[in-house]
């Protein structure tokens, strides 16, 4: 680990809603597209940072794989998908286009799963983990492609309301109507589950599979494990799930009370934690939760000379909010927010990337148009998403794609002082 935590959260992001819009809407919208070259824009506001890449460069002074010891750095990047249901290899498209981004050409043979069951006992199952290796040709660096399944702690939700897909309503609908009924089934559960009776079963999933990238390399866990809880029963973390889990776990007493958590604190005070949401919603789901313990104070605790940054939990997490404008489910996160809803002890430092993903149409003269399906449902297969979360933004070292065709506009804090 090399006391390296990354999260590579693509929060939100609805593979439901591939389903939505098909037939005639995206049809027509892109039988409308222009050819030739691409001008989708690409605009990042924010202090600059370095992606993923910059931990593998950390492994290059290491002895190759297979030459160390079992306690040789790897990156752990952590996937956790948001509403909608999502079946295991949800993140297959975002694994590879990461590994194309930062070189990382070689993987295992097979993935190791974990099956997450409720530490209450009865065998309830929460999810799952597969967890995928991935290496460059020379074996020098070395990732984890950690991508979790939660989709199972909703299914009795949805159950409530399946009598609708029955064939005397959906053959009274209108095609595209019934497509955005389907679409609506699907999504609208998760987030009322998750601000109710499923809410703690998430986090624990999520929290759970933060545990097991912290706490065991490749090489010690097995191709399948079932039924072991990792670790003490800490709170888990989409963008929303995550960002929960992360404050829950700093506000916990045990970590400034008791020498285990003190312990804690003292791995974690000078890490850097870069979260990466796309298609964020964070500001949306914020509406009707209780504020954070200790907010807007972040100069108390997470700058060299703060006062009390001894009682932080890590150096700084970068809030990185990569969106589409057309994309309806998007927000950005602007300081403000920030500073009003995220706690401060996580030295949050917000990064917004709007990236257009979907082009932009002429629909027959009435206006320009983008396809929100292609919008909200691609950024995994976007080249310049994968390469912003690879090498960043805003300094010598980021993507040429990144430098040629993304605007970067630097935000620097200390002007605020």
């Amino acid at each position: 680990m090399g006391r390296k935590i990354l999260l590579a959260a693509a929060l939100l992001l609805l593979a439901g809603c591939q389903s939505f819009g098909r037939g005639v809407a995206e049809a027509v919208l892109e039988a409308s597209g222009r050819s030739g070259e691409d001008t989708r824009r690409c605009e990042v506001v924010g202090p600059p940072f370095e992606g993923l890449e910059s931990y593998l460069r950390a492994q290059e002074a290491l002895p190759p794989i297979g030459q160390a010891g079992p306690g040789r750095r790897q990156l752990k990047i952590l996937y956790v998908h948001g509403i909608g249901t999502h079946l295991p290899g949800h993140g297959t498209a975002l694994a590879d286009n990461l590994g194309r981004a930062l070189g990382l050409a070689v993987t295992a043979p097979r993935s190791k799963r974990i099956v997450i069951e409720s530490p209450l006992g009865g065998g309830e199952v929460l999810g799952e983990i597969n967890v995928t290796r991935m290496v460059d040709e020379r074996r020098q660096r070395d990732a984890a492609f950690y991508e979790l399944t939660w989709s199972p702690i909703n299914r009795r939700a949805k159950e409530a309301i399946v009598f609708d897909q029955r064939s005397y309503f959906t053959s009274r609908r209108a095609s595209i109507n019934q497509a955005l009924r389907a679409f609506v089934n699907d999504v609208a559960p998760d987030p009322i589950a998750f601000a109710g009776v499923n809410r703690d079963k998430i986090l624990r999933a999520v929290g759970q599979t933060l545990c097991w990238a912290a706490s065991r390399s490749w090489d010690e866990l097995p191709t399948e494990t079932a039924g072991v809880l990792c670790g003490p029963k800490l709170p888990g973390f989409g963008s929303r799930a995550t960002l929960d889990a992360l404050q829950e776990l700093v506000s916990l007493p045990l970590l400034y009370e008791q020498p285990a958590g003190r312990r804690v604190l003292a791995t974690f005070r000078d890490t850097v934690v870069p979260v990466f949401m796309l298609s964020n919603q964070l500001p949306l789901l914020e509406a009707g939760v209780e504020p954070q313990e200790i907010r807007g104070q972040t100069a108390r605790f997470c700058r060299p000379e703060s006062p009390e940054r001894a009682r932080r939990f890590f150096a700084r997490t970068d809030l990185v909010a990569i969106g589409d404008p057309n994309d309806v489910m998007s927000y950005p996160v602007p300081n403000d927010w920030v500073d009003t809803y995220v706690e401060s002890r996580l030295g949050p430092r917000p990064i917004n990337a709007l990236v257009e993903i979907a082009p932009i149409n002429n629909l027959f003269g009435l206006g320009e148009v983008a396809n929100p399906l292609t919008a909200h449902t691609t950024y995994d297969l976007d080249e310049r998403v994968a390469a912003l979360i690879a090498k960043g933004a805003g300094h010598p070292g980021a993507a040429p794609i990144v430098r040629e065709r993304c605007s970067f506009r630097e935000v620097d804090e200390s002007l605020a002082r």
